[in-house]
């Protein structure tokens, strides 16, 4: 959407053309922006998120979407083979990395009410994800690399405890 440019949706850590990474910056440095929970305090009535790594989910979701009565949101996660440095091949990999972490947790909101949720039976770790793309790599060799994989695994377990993501306690 912005030509490997940053936007509100950048996550901590990125190295994009408008922040990149080098010896004064990890990248990105600013959180992304929740859409779905901001369509939700619009009062749309039906949001939920979705990956192109979980098509059977994905078209589940846009019926519904289409069945709801009155607006309705779905949040897609797939990837950008160019920005994030992948081959397309890898697509559906890392978008199912981006669930099994828990940084992108697919679930479903009904009149703001958390209806549904995909839980993990054993959560991945950050780095598998991280690791499948080039706009992060620099966090592995950088000096201090480590602190912002930290940040990145506290996001995912924030949102592993806000949806109740992991069935293993």
């Amino acid at each position: 959407n912005t030509g490997v440019q940053r936007s509100s949706m950048t996550p901590p850590g990125a190295s994009a053309t408008t922040s990149p990474a080098g010896k004064v910056s990890f990248g990105e440095i600013h959180p992304k922006k929740d859409l779905a929970s901001i369509a939700v305090a619009h009062g749309v009535g039906y949001v939920a998120t979705a990956s192109v790594g979980y098509g059977l989910d994905l078209m589940r979701k846009v019926r519904r979407a289409i069945d709801h009565d009155g607006p309705s949101f779905i949040h897609l996660h797939t990837s950008c083979c160019t920005g994030w440095r992948h081959p397309s091949s890898k697509t559906i990999e890392i978008s199912r990395l981006a669930v099994l972490t828990g940084l992108w947790p697919l679930y479903e909101i009904v009149d703001g009410e958390i209806t549904d949720v995909k839980r993990l039976p054993k959560r991945l770790p950050v780095e598998d994800y991280l690791k499948t793309q080039g706009r992060f790599s620099h966090l592995f060799r950088m000096e201090g690399g480590e602190e912002i994989i930290r940040r990145i695994q506290a996001i995912a377990d924030a949102n592993a405890e806000r949806f109740g993501l992991d069935l293993e306690g």
